[in-house]
């Protein structure tokens, strides 16, 4: 066998365990069962009542588990796909709404306690009037006024207490749209952010607390930057 046969296999060769070092990476296996994740990955014991409501595939290498412990607890666990493996990145006992993030897609998901009795989430991208100066005392002087924003959308939740949205397209082209600060170096000041925040209505429209849902005080766990919480809005900072 001569050596140039014997390049052409070494490389042959190590395409083939390169491209199936990529397949096993980046194509996600079948996610778990019900069964395997209480088995393998949720602490259950006989005394603990705990069960899994919904599991839901947001994108092929996304899912959400919507699950509840004592029939008091409502939480979520948020599983990517990583590193040729699924990877809870999240994890949360008392889960109001949150944002979701991977893939270039964004969600809002919730598991409300029933007994909170919610029709409806509004969820708000809000942002407070700024006034900013650049350069102040250059040639490269630059002022920039940033108006009120605030946009809400509605969720109507339905008959089940928790579940998933995408959020809308809007929400992404308001955001980029504040991106274009004249500044030459492209950077928004560090004072001027967005602010995602939520509150939820009952079925005659008025407000209510989420009591149930965090009378426990909940708890979690998150790694990375795939979930972004919700903060209560204050009705008296809406215009």
């Amino acid at each position: 066998m001569n050596r140039k046969l014997i390049a052409i296999l070494i490389f042959v060769g190590i395409m083939a365990a390169s491209i199936g070092g990529f397949y096993f990476l980046s194509v996600p296996k079948e996610f778990y069962t019900k069964e395997e994740l209480i088995e393998n990955h949720f602490y259950v014991t006989p005394e603990v009542k705990f069960q899994i409501q919904e599991i839901v595939q947001l994108d092929e290498k996304t899912y959400i588990v919507l699950h509840n412990s004592y029939g008091e607890n409502y939480g979520s666990s948020v599983w990517i796909w990583r590193l040729g493996k699924w990877e809870n990145v999240g994890s949360s006992s008392s889960s109001g709404p949150h944002i979701l993030n991977n893939n270039g897609n964004s969600y809002v998901y919730w598991n409300l306690h029933p007994d909170d009795i919610v029709k409806t989430i509004e969820v708000y991208v809000t942002s407070r009037r700024n006034y900013s100066i650049t350069n102040a005392n250059t040639s490269e002087h630059n002022e920039v006024y940033f108006p009120q924003i605030q946009v809400k959308h509605e969720i109507d939740i339905g008959k089940k207490s928790y579940g998933h949205m995408k959020v809308p397209s809007e929400w992404k082209m308001l955001t980029c749209s504040v991106d274009l600060n004249p500044a030459k170096n492209g950077l928004l000041p560090s004072s001027h952010y967005f602010l995602y925040q939520y509150r939820v209505l009952n079925e005659k429209g008025k407000e209510v607390r989420l009591e149930h849902t965090h009378r426990n005080g909940g708890g979690g766990s998150y790694s990375g930057d795939y979930v972004i919480f919700l903060g209560h809005v204050q009705s008296e900072n809406l215009e």
